[in-house]
């Protein structure tokens, strides 16, 4: 059952990857590249990669190496992520201009 959770909760991260890419969930809006985009598709291609190695029920030395490239994988789609900014606190440009505008 976890290998099925792990399975569907990484397609889901990497539809979410996908559409911060192509722009559907506005990627200006709290990141500064698409670094994040891709940050979401390998952090999800990592959980996808651990939950199909439990679920072909590979032997447990090859679902070690597997789960090892996969943490791998989920780590530097963290750091993608985080480069882009995706965690920071967006700031609106608009309340800038606003401001230096009137000023």
């Amino acid at each position: 059952m976890s290998a099925w959770i792990i399975l569907c909760s990484g397609c889901f991260v990497v539809v979410l990857g996908v559409s911060t890419l192509t722009g559907s969930r506005g990627i200006a809006a709290y990141t500064r590249s698409p670094r994040a985009g891709w940050g979401g598709i390998a952090m999800g291609g990592g959980f996808v990669l651990d939950g199909g190695a439990r679920l072909l029920g590979l032997s447990s030395g090859a679902g070690m190496v597997v789960s090892t490239i996969a943490l791998g994988v989920i780590v530097l789609g963290a750091v993608f992520q985080l480069r882009a900014g995706m965690f920071a606190r967006a700031r609106h440009a608009g309340d800038a201009d606003r401001a230096v505008r009137f000023s």
